[in-house]
């Protein structure tokens, strides 16, 4: 019997595998701008989010946004009407794609220039958000 276990990967390959997310306190002072000392004494003093994880701290980027009051994607956006679902379905063509979103009760289609599209790298199954803007809304009477 083959009593062997598969290699265990590196350290840098685990690394490389792990969320953006989540950052090491050298990777946490860089993004706020600080230096590692000065990032310790707001952690100390309660100012910035973070976990202990295996002794040593961890930050969520995220969580660092908020307390900062950074935004999430796409709430510098002016507009009320904004629906948040799942990416269902994409067609392309030379100059257009449509992708289909599904938000819970509602079904949207969206029409939008190719390079639209590429720029936003969207794929199936992806979280988007469609931004509802309207200059016009018709109103029809059904017939019963």
């Amino acid at each position: 019997m083959n009593h062997s276990r598969s290699p265990r990967p590196s350290r840098a390959s685990r690394a490389k595998d792990a969320p953006n997310d989540i950052m090491t306190t050298k990777d946490a002072a860089a993004y706020l701008r600080l230096t590692i000392p000065t990032l310790y004494r707001h952690v100390s003093q309660g100012k910035v989010p973070c976990s202990r994880i295996g002794g040593r701290w961890r930050f969520d980027r995220k969580s660092l946004d908020r307390s900062l009051g950074r935004r999430d994607r796409g709430d510098d956006v002016s507009g009320r009407n904004k629906i948040s679902g799942i990416v269902t379905g994409i067609k392309r063509s030379s100059l257009l794609a449509q992708i289909n979103l599904d938000a819970g009760p509602y079904k949207l289609t969206a029409i939008i220039t190719r390079d639209g599209f590429d720029a936003l790298k969207l794929r199936v199954g992806d979280s988007a958000t469609a931004l509802i803007k309207a200059t016009e809304v018709m109103v029809i009477k059904e017939d019963r």
